[in-house]
């Protein structure tokens, strides 16, 4: 075997012994990502009505459910970073498709939701962000997207189990803006939309300083 092949085959080897060769969708053995759990990801986006009031128009890419829930749970709870990839191209999918509607316009620029920097150390990095620059990528044949990380959260206190009124409460004032996103059709994103606190505050927060929002996408939608 040549040298290069053998750093290679160990490299692998090293990879599958921090990321397991299994289906981050469906559990299947063999394979990190299948075909089936791809073909599931793709759906068409869906515009939604959120509990709380995010001021501009929400799409989600399906029900958190099946290979997408285990996809971002995967991603965001486990460790397992190569799923920003598939969930990348299922965004870029999405967000095309509005693009093709007319909902969305040249040139366009993704917004990743904000993330405390508690949670960013705690899973490797941010994941929505890592998501956005994947989309990026495979759009970039069609069309080039820019990635701006613009957001960012305060701590705030756990918000599971909490009515709508309650999350809108705990939301506000936790989002801040550090720089502009460059010139262009933002678009929000996020994992997942349970009552659209989060998205509605980042929205806010963008149009106190004159950034318009065109839409807001998400991957799933609890």
């Amino acid at each position: 075997m040549r040298p290069a092949h053998a750093f290679l085959g160990a490299l692998d080897d090293l990879v599958d012994l921090a990321i397991p060769r299994t289906c981050g969708g469906c559990g299947a053995p063999g394979v990190r990502w299948c075909g089936r759990c791809e073909a599931a990801l793709h759906d068409v986006p869906a515009r939604i009505r959120s509990t709380v009031d995010t001021g501009v128009p929400v799409w989600t890419l399906g029900r958190y459910d099946g290979p997408r829930r285990c996809a971002v749970l995967h991603l965001k709870e486990r460790g397992r970073g190569d799923l920003a990839e598939p969930l990348g191209r299922a965004l870029a999918h999405g967000v095309l498709r509005l693009r093709a509607w007319h909902e969305v316009t040249d040139p366009l620029v993704l917004v990743p939701a904000p993330t405390t920097r508690w949670a960013a150390r705690r899973r490797g990095g941010d994941v929505v962000t890592a998501v956005c620059r994947a989309a990026a990528r495979a759009a970039a044949p069609v069309c080039p997207i820019a990635v701006a990380p613009v957001l960012r959260s305060v701590g705030r206190p756990d918000s599971v189990g909490l009515s709508a009124a309650a999350r809108s409460d705990l939301a506000e004032g936790t989002v801040r803006l550090v720089r502009r996103p460059p010139a262009g059709a933002v678009v929000l994103v996020d994992d997942v939309i349970t009552t659209g606190a989060t998205l509605a505050e980042a929205a806010a927060v963008l149009a106190r300083r004159g950034v318009v929002v065109a839409a807001a996408v998400t991957i799933a939608a609890a």
